[in-house]
C-alpha cells in the first residue's frame, strides 16, 4: 500500500502521509467483479481511489441501457468532484474486476488541517486535468459524422502519448460506448479509415498514418 500511495497523483510530494489519511478518514474496502461502488441517483461523503483492479464508470441512456463513461485502473480517483459538492451522482461505479478502493472523507477538506494543504493542491490539479479531457471529450462528441469522432478521438490520444503508434485504454464496445455509436458501426468505420490509408490498427492499438 505505501508504494501505492508515493505513485498517486494524488499524494504525490507528501511528507507527512500518515497524517493526512488519518485527517480524511481514510478507510480500504474490497469488492467483487460486479458489485457497485457507489450508485448513480444517491450522494456520497467520500471520494475513492481504486488502489486494485479495474472499475466502470457508466450512465444509463434513455432506455436504461448502461453506457462506459470511462475505465478506471489502480491510482484513478473516482466522484470526488460530486463529494466536494455534495449533489447526488449522476453515474454509477461498478467492478469491472475483483478491486479493493480507499475511501476518504471529502468535507475534511475545509477543516483547514495543515496535513491537508498538499493534498488539496494535487486534487486541485487532478481536477483541472479531469476538466480538459471533458473538454476534448465533449469537443469529439460534438463533430457530425462518426468519422469526425474516431478521427478526433485517436488524434488526441496520439498527441497526449506523443507518438503516431499507441494503445488505447478501451476495447471496441467500450470505444463505441464512449463515443456514443454502435459497435458494429464503429467497426466498420475503422475499417473503411483502414482501407483508406489513414490508420492501422490491431485491437486497441493503432498507429496513424494519411491524416
Amino acid at each position: 500500500m505505501k508504494n501505492f500511495h508515493q505513485n498517486c497523483p494524488l499524494f504525490r510530494n507528501l511528507e507527512n502521509e500518515d497524517s493526512a489519511l488519518a485527517a480524511l478518514c481514510a478507510r480500504n474496502k474490497n469488492y467483487e467483479k460486479g458489485e457497485f461502488l457507489l450508485h448513480a441517483g444517491e450522494p456520497t461523503r467520500e471520494f475513492g481511489i481504486l488502489t486494485r483492479g479495474t472499475a466502470h464508470i457508466v450512465r444509463e441512456d434513455e432506455e436504461g441501457n448502461p453506457v462506459l463513461v470511462a475505465e478506471l485502473g489502480s491510482g484513478e480517483l473516482f466522484a470526488e468532484a460530486f463529494a466536494l459538492v455534495g449533489t447526488p451522482l449522476a453515474v454509477s461505479v461498478i467492478a469491472a474486476s475483483d478491486c479493493e478502493a480507499l475511501w476518504l472523507r471529502a468535507q475534511k477538506f475545509a477543516d483547514a488541517d495543515a496535513n491537508l494543504q498538499p493534498v488539496a493542491a494535487n486534487l486541485l490539479q487532478i481536477l483541472a486535468q479531469k476538466s480538459v479531457a471533458l473538454t476534448e471529450r465533449v469537443e469529439c462528441l460534438s463533430r457530425r459524422t462518426l468519422r469526425g469522432k474516431v478521427l478526433c478521438y485517436l488524434k488526441k490520444e496520439s498527441e497526449r502519448i506523443g507518438s503516431d503508434s499507441f494503445t488505447i485504454p478501451f476495447d471496441r464496445q467500450a470505444l463505441a460506448d464512449f463515443l456514443g455509436t454502435d459497435r458494429s458501426a464503429l467497426s466498420a468505420m475503422l475499417s473503411k479509415l483502414q482501407r483508406e490509408g489513414a490508420l492501422e490498427f490491431h485491437k486497441n492499438r493503432f498507429r496513424l498514418k494519411n491524416i
